[in-house]
């Protein structure tokens, strides 16, 4: 049986069966010397102290292939309560009152959005390209795109985010910026933060890694494991950020904040200065969220994106320790219990992709019926508001079971957006 267990509760003899760590540094974590992955028979009470010392609290263990916990909860029980969590914060009505307002459509801006995106992509890597050559960073050029995606995103929050929901195929480097600065500007603007704060919060986000242009290229670019001096200075990029964003006239406190803190845990186990609570700034606290949601929904050389939805219920796990909690709560309001771009089953065995969230309840989004799963068929597709079916007698079927992998349906939810062309 899988149970999940508190670090202190280990001892020798028992199996790991999954380390649960992923959040630890998605960055990098594929060179990290001394992280922790696969399943391992723990023989020793320094194995044990050397988990704790890495920073895990929580792992799952095989009581079938080694010691059990008695009163741990096995991992079905957590996934059932993952899963109860999520509802809740879904289906809480009063939770989108104040809900900012859309001037126009999603079909109205996503042209518009995708435009702007593209020459977000375009500066990150000017930039990026710039700062590698020893050249100054042109804050006045990013911070100009980046007002242009702030004004998309108070005409409508929603295209601009489904261009970062829905992964492109690209360099992961100039991409994983650009989505941290759309991920962090649409929790600013879900927040209600002002106009400003949400520039200074995207530029941040934009020139977040910029300081990995200053790390050794054999290092930064080597394809197997780093050794125990090279990861240090590998992970000593944010500590380049900082100094390079402190020379650049223009850039903001703020921005600094968002650079300088994004791989800090709330726990007290991130970097470069392993700050605790509230010592980290809530914008800081908001970009290691978003840091990581970027980072393991993308595909990698060395691993597998996970879908949107799976990601978030993850982290909510996760984010008993590494997060703020309240703070991740909001963050899934704001992007959504299933993003746009997930596929989903209904009661009624209807499969259809998520296309739009509906901000009176997240989990009652509109979405575009393309499979009966039940006669394994695909369907002309046809947009369904669950929404109109709350609450009704006959709307049970159309009631949410679960979010499931595109790919084994032959499905590309890019296919069913507004433009598809758009997010390719």
């Amino acid at each position: 049986m899988i149970k999940l267990v508190a670090t202190r509760q280990l001892e020798p003899g028992m199996f790991v069966h999954d380390f649960n760590h992923e959040w630890r540094d998605p960055c990098c974590q594929d060179k990290d010397p001394n992280a922790f992955r696969g399943q391992k028979m723990l023989e020793t009470e320094a194995q044990v102290m050397a988990i704790i010392a890495h920073g895990i609290q929580e792992l799952y263990i095989d009581t079938e292939r080694g010691r059990d916990v008695q009163d741990a909860p096995t991992a079905k029980e957590v996934e059932a309560s993952l899963e109860r969590q999520m509802m809740e914060l879904g289906d809480d009505d009063d939770e989108y009152d104040d809900a900012p307002s859309q001037e126009v459509t999603f079909d109205q801006e996503i042209n518009k959005a995708s435009e702007i995106k593209h020459q977000a992509r375009a500066i990150v890597g000017d930039v990026l390209g710039d700062v590698r050559l020893g050249k100054q960073v042109e804050v006045g050029a990013v911070k100009d795109v980046v007002r242009n995606m702030t004004e998309s995103m108070f005409r409508n929050q929603d295209a601009m985010l489904s261009l970062s929901l829905l992964k492109q195929k690209d360099d992961y480097t100039f991409l994983h910026s650009v989505n941290v600065g759309v991920f962090l500007m649409s929790f600013c603007r879900g927040l209600g933060y002002s106009e400003e704060e949400v520039v200074d919060v995207g530029v941040g986000g934009l020139l977040h890694d910029v300081g990995k242009m200053r790390t050794p290229p054999n290092i930064l670019n080597k394809p197997g494991r780093l050794t125990d001096e090279e990861f240090l200075i590998m992970k000593n990029h944010v500590v380049y950020s900082r100094k390079i964003l402190e020379k650049s006239p223009g850039i903001s406190e703020i921005s600094m904040l968002v650079a300088s803190q994004h791989h800090e845990r709330y726990d007290g186990s991130g970097y470069p200065e392993a700050l605790k609570g509230d010592q980290i700034n809530l914008f800081g606290q908001m970009a290691a969220i978003v840091d990581v949601y970027d980072a393991i929904t993308s595909d990698r050389c060395y691993h597998k994106g996970n879908p949107p939805y799976v990601a978030l219920k993850r982290m909510l796990e996760w984010s008993k320790f590494h997060f703020n909690s309240e703070l991740y709560q909001s963050f899934i309001q704001v992007v959504g219990i299933y993003p746009i771009g997930s596929l989903v089953r209904l009661k009624n065995n209807l499969l259809g992709v998520v296309t739009r969230p509906n901000k009176e309840s997240l989990l009652h989004p509109v979405i575009k019926v393309v499979v009966d799963a039940k006669k394994k068929k695909k369907l002309v597709p046809k947009d369904v508001d669950l929404m109109s079916y709350k609450g009704k007698e006959a709307g049970d079927g159309f009631r949410i079971l679960r979010h499931e992998n595109p790919a084994q349906w032959g499905v590309d939810p890019v296919k069913f957006m507004p433009d598809p062309k758009l997010f390719k």
